[in-house]
């Protein structure tokens, strides 16, 4: 009993240590907020922290959101702790990640067995995916620990039967918490495991079917979800409807609604899954296989391989028929991918001896955290280098840029100049996180109006565009450039900011 202590207390460990290692790379090297479609949800949480709107959120480019705003809730409970700065923005994925190796661990391992479920959980934490998402600040990771506790409350109320009571209302309890981070279809990614009781029946006809406290599952879902609809549709009336259910619930359900969709879609998601996640997506692919073809034959694994396959299969036909694909939607799937996965590694491991799989795992694992550090170090080497325009890839620029917008944060507020004057034009969207401010882009014509209307001087900060373009200091004569960075005439210019005086 003591050894089977020692050894789950040596897989906590070693998860621990190897997801903290991977955000602690990432969270250290140079910053890539401008990337990823990151800077949309640091403008969700400047328009929250510094103008007080809890329901309904803006970006910088003054357009509402189209999801519910649970993560960014959770973004803002960590910035007031720890303070309006990017570790504080990558906490809530590095957690979630976490979270999910140390659920993955123990679903495996009371399963599968605890070899299953240990390799399940270092296939999960160190998928190349993850390098990415540990320190994003983005709710794809915070989404997949809602979506995998829901699924797994789902599968054990299931097992249970009439004793399964508490597991639906947790299901539906988590059910909420999917719906307000990604919106209600989103939920579908939690009960695709639900329909392996078709399958289960065909084994034993005498299986039960999911059932449970409905009306108070039901009732639970209802007044967390509908609670804040209801206060969020209050607070900004039709337009919230609009952008909610015409364009986050009808737009992106099917792509029966798109223009342009090809059949080849359909397959994209599984190419995707089986490339981004390699090596571990070699022995998952095997283990459905396997699933298929030679079923475990204790009943209680054998529903809970058919469990997670229904899960894999049911969600990959839903990204595939939505409206917009992106490889960070699978992320949902890898945690019963990676339980899969796991099972096949242990049997391998019992195949070919435990000592020769260790070594071969510790090479594996060495590569890809090592592939990790050395693609954040060359980064940051060509971040530290000047770029000129149209040289270097498109994330080198934006890398070297969100480091700039952090320069030159630190250097106008150093100057004593005000930020909450400043017009933006096209400033980096990062830079009015370092200056702690909220002021939406403007358009030329805006500018024209602002300046038509002023009876004080008016600050404009420019990014790319420079004030020749605006065509403003001809006929401001008194225009004057009051900061500049960098300094340095010879670099381009990040930031700069002109005072017109009408």
């Amino acid at each position: 009993m003591k050894d089977k202590s020692s050894s789950v207390q040596f897989w906590l460990v070693l998860i621990c240590l190897l997801s903290t290692g991977i955000f602690l790379i990432r969270i250290t090297g140079p910053t890539d907020l401008e990337s990823y479609a990151q800077e949309q949800n640091v403008g969700y949480l400047l328009d929250l922290m510094t103008q007080g709107h809890w329901l309904v959120q803006h970006d910088l480019e003054n357009t509402m959101m189209t999801r519910p705003p649970l993560h960014t809730w959770l973004l803002a409970l960590f910035t007031a702790l720890f303070g309006l700065k990017r570790l504080s923005l990558a906490l809530p994925s590095f957690l979630s990640l976490l979270a999910l190796g140390l659920i993955v661990f123990e679903a495996g391992r009371r399963r599968f067995g605890e070899m299953a479920g240990g390799l399940a959980a270092i296939a999960f934490v160190l998928s190349p995916t993850m390098a990415k998402q540990v320190a994003l600040v983005g709710s794809e990771p915070v989404f997949t620990l809602t979506v995998t506790i829901a699924a797994l409350a789902a599968f054990s109320a299931w097992e249970q039967g009439k004793d399964g009571k508490k597991g639906w209302l947790l299901f539906c309890f988590m059910a909420a918490l999917v719906t307000l981070i990604n919106g209600l279809p989103s939920v579908a990614l939690a009960t695709g495991g639900l329909f392996s009781y078709f399958w289960e029946k065909r084994s034993n006809p005498d299986q039960p079917a999911p059932g449970g406290p409905h009306l108070a599952g039901i009732a639970l879902f209802l007044v967390l979800t509908l609670g804040w609809f209801v206060a969020a549709s209050i607070s900004q009336g039709q337009a919230l409807i609009g952008t909610m259910f015409y364009t986050g619930l009808i737009g992106d359900t099917v792509s029966a609604y798109r223009d342009g969709w090809q059949a080849s879609d359909l397959f994209k998601p599984t190419f995707v899954l089986l490339v981004r996640y390699l090596p571990f997506s070699l022995p998952f692919l095997i283990a459905v296989w396997r699933v298929f073809r030679h079923p475990a034959s204790d009943p209680g694994e054998r529903r809970f391989e058919r469990f997670l396959t229904c899960w894999i299969l049911f969600g990959l036909l839903v990204l595939s028929l939505a409206r917009q694909q992106h490889a960070d939607h699978l992320l949902p799937l890898w945690p019963a991918c990676a339980l899969l996965a796991g099972r096949e590694l242990a049997r391998l491991a019992e195949r070919i001896g435990k000592t020769r799989f260790a070594g071969i795992a510790v090479v594996i694992g060495a590569i890809l955290i090592g592939s990790t550090y050395a693609a954040v170090n060359s980064t940051s080497t060509s971040v530290t280098t000047h770029i000129k325009p149209g040289e270097g890839s498109d994330y080198a620029r934006e890398m070297k840029l969100a480091g700039e917008a952090k320069l030159a944060a630190e250097a106008f507020i150093a100057s004593g100049l005000d930020a909450n004057r400043l017009h933006h034009i096209d400033t980096p969207v990062t830079l009015q996180l370092y200056l702690g401010s909220f002021r939406p882009f403007i358009k030329r014509t805006q500018l024209e109006q602002i300046l038509a209307a002023a009876s004080t001087p008016v600050d404009v900060a420019l990014g790319k565009t420079g004030i020749e373009e605006l065509g403003l200091a001809e006929r401001y004569p008194s225009t004057r450039r009051i900061f500049r960075w960098p300094a340095d005439e010879s670099f381009p210019a990040v930031f700069q900011v002109y005072r017109i005086s009408p």
